[in-house]
């Protein structure tokens, strides 16, 4: 896991450039620093639209790539790292799913709002149902991420979360501790939790295994607790283990996570 990709809004690299640092320096990895600019974020007024509705659109989102380029360059030149910069003016979505086709990993700040109604849930859910690269998710108030920190793996014994494990084994090795934590409710699914201990204990990892009771929270909530209580560093979690329709109605885990997770999350589609 070399080569890292951070997702850059318009509105600037702060405060989540500490994370993509922390990241690529922790796997002596590349950072390229992706740039979308949108449609939706312009204010474009033009009765007719057409061409000079766009010709505006694309000079502005240049100027605006411009303005972060220059505030990319003045943070990493600083930094000692290797990096690039690309700006896109197009479909966010699209964008970084196809720039991270062949990264080892996506790096995004998830804005302030916990609510359903909140554009950047909407976003991150269309998201993960088109990337195929694992996703960590910054909160706009952690600032930077200590992947020494213990690790919590979410685990249901689903082929979701077995993927997810093994897609980001490169992190989790990092890590001064793994728990693998798995909630009651998910017994008797494909793939036992001990199987997830023996497979990191095959890579030279000694995870420590709690089954836990789901009878008085929602598993998100069990596992956010957890997570605060061991200070962990990082979550790592399969993407959708459901149907997006399914967990939309019956608040999933990834949905209720995606909302609501206080410390880094790293989702794998």
């Amino acid at each position: 896991m070399q080569s890292v990709l951070w997702y850059i809004d318009d509105q600037g690299p702060d405060p989540w450039v500490q994370a993509a640092l922390d990241v690529t320096r922790a796997v002596e990895g590349h950072l390229s620093c992706l740039h979308v600019s949108s449609l939706n974020s312009f204010k474009i007024s033009d009765a007719y639209g057409g061409m000079a509705a766009k010709h505006r659109f694309i000079v502005e989102a240049q100027k605006r790539g411009e303005k972060i380029r220059m505030q990319i360059r003045e943070r990493l030149d600083k930094e000692n790292v290797s990096w690039d910069f690309n700006h896109i003016e197009g479909d966010p979505v699209n964008a970084i799913t196809r720039e991270s086709a062949l990264r080892d990993i996506a790096i995004l700040g998830r804005p302030p709002g916990n609510s359903d109604k909140n554009r950047s849930t909407t976003f991150f859910g269309d998201l993960l149902s088109h990337i195929r690269t694992p996703t960590l998710l910054q909160p706009h108030d952690f600032i930077g991420i200590n992947l020494m920190d213990p690790a919590i793996i979410c685990w249901n014994g689903s082929i979701e979360s077995a993927n997810a494990l093994r897609s980001s084994l490169p992190l989790i090795k990092i890590a001064s501790e793994v728990h693998i934590v798995s909630i009651d409710e998910d017994k008797g699914t494909e793939i036992p939790p001990d199987a997830a201990c023996k497979y990191l204990a095959s890579h030279g990892v000694d995870p420590q295994l709690q089954l836990l009771s789901s009878r008085s929270s929602h598993p998100s909530d069990i596992l956010i607790s957890t997570a605060q209580n061991l200070q962990a560093g990082v979550m790592v979690a399969g993407a959708f283990g459901r149907s997006r329709t399914h967990e939309y109605i019956f608040g999933g885990v990834t949905r209720n996570l995606l909302r609501s997770c206080p410390l880094p999350l790293l989702l794998v589609p």
